[in-house]
């Protein structure tokens, strides 16, 4: 299961892209980011109300659950869209997410206790050299050091995510985390979203002439429905089931998918992209390969060693969108020891 939802979140970040450059045509950053958080809480509350009997969040979980929605949810969500929407297209930024296996390897070790084996090093940094080459390119588009800068939120939060929820909410079962998480987070927005004051001084404001079609809406309905909150809960499948580095290696295959749309799109793809892409997908490869089993990649946390995940009966034998999220589900829904004294 692990390997099935490594590849729906990879086909679905790597259309993220894509799909916000698409609605940043009608709507500023803060509004795409209000929209997406609270359409995937609703869904995947509407899920987690009709299987109320199996998912199950303690109590004990919200305060980390809330932290995480404040410091690692809030931010990637408003800075992403505005940074795609500065017309150095859409298909260059997915290669940003790419540093986040790196970055989890440096959270994992102080937050943690875990140091990565030679082999995921050796992958993981022989990934980060390729991708300098990509960054370099971006140099000779124009780009600023603080657009770079704002595109660098992403990998930095989604990085401290993956290890933060490993630590603390290693008992918790992802759909309902996901769901408190996505909403408590757009509601933290709506806050920002009506001063608009703040929104003008901050350069957050949307399109002064925005183009509103039916396709805005389904792209909306996209983003926060499959390519947020089901593609999120899985992400959280398989930190919490395999680790953060694995699911951080998603972010590797991420940029590849955002280039492909990028050449449907008719953007520039230079040569220099596309060979250290390559040269990414062997180091995907070299790290994968060392990963067919959770503890060659990760030790596990004593109250984690125990959380093992079962899906629903009859899984598979059930296609629907709502069989797959049930992969979440866990036998224990109490958050780790760490999440109870938080």
């Amino acid at each position: 299961m692990a390997y099935l939802a490594f590849a729906f979140v990879c086909l679905m970040w790597g259309s993220t892209f894509i799909l916000l450059e698409r609605v940043s045509h009608a709507l500023g950053p803060v509004e795409i980011g209000i929209a997406r958080l609270l359409t995937a809480a609703a869904a995947l509350s509407i899920v987690w109300w009709f299987q109320r009997d199996v998912y199950r969040l303690d109590r004990r979980c919200m305060g980390p659950i809330l932290f995480s929605a404040l410091v690692a949810t809030v931010p990637p969500y408003v800075t992403q869209p505005y940074v795609l929407a500065q017309g150095f297209g859409h298909s260059y930024f997915g290669v940003a997410v790419a540093a986040i296996p790196l970055l989890t390897i440096v959270m994992s070790i102080p937050m943690l206790g875990i140091w990565p084996t030679w082999r995921q090093m050796l992958g993981v940094i022989g990934g980060l050299v390729c991708l300098w080459f990509v960054v370099d390119d971006g140099f000779h588009r124009g780009m600023s050091w603080g657009i770079l800068a704002l595109a660098a939120v992403v990998p930095f939060t989604a990085a401290f995510n993956n290890t933060f929820v490993r630590l603390k909410l290693s008992g918790a079962q992802s759909l309902p985390m996901t769901a408190v998480m996505l909403g408590s987070a757009g509601l933290m927005l709506l806050p920002l979203e009506f001063c608009r004051p703040a929104v003008e001084a901050l350069d957050l404001a949307g399109p002064a002439h925005p183009v509103f079609t039916p396709m805005t809406f389904v792209y909306l309905l996209i983003l926060g429905v499959v390519a947020t909150g089901l593609s999120t809960v899985a992400f959280f499948y398989m930190v919490l089931k395999q680790g953060p580095l694995f699911a951080g290696m998603t972010t590797y295959v991420v940029p590849m998918l955002a280039m492909g749309w990028g050449l449907f799109d008719h953007e520039k793809i230079s040569t220099q992209q596309l060979v250290a892409m390559a040269g990414v997908f062997v180091m995907v490869g070299i790290v994968q390969a060392g990963t067919t089993r959770t503890e060659d990649l990760i030790e596990l946390l004593p109250e984690a060693t125990t959380n093992d995940v079962a899906p629903l009966p009859g899984l598979c034998n059930d296609t629907s969108l709502a069989a797959f999220v049930g992969l979440a589900a866990s036998d224990s829904s109490v958050c780790s020891s760490q999440a109870a004294s938080a």
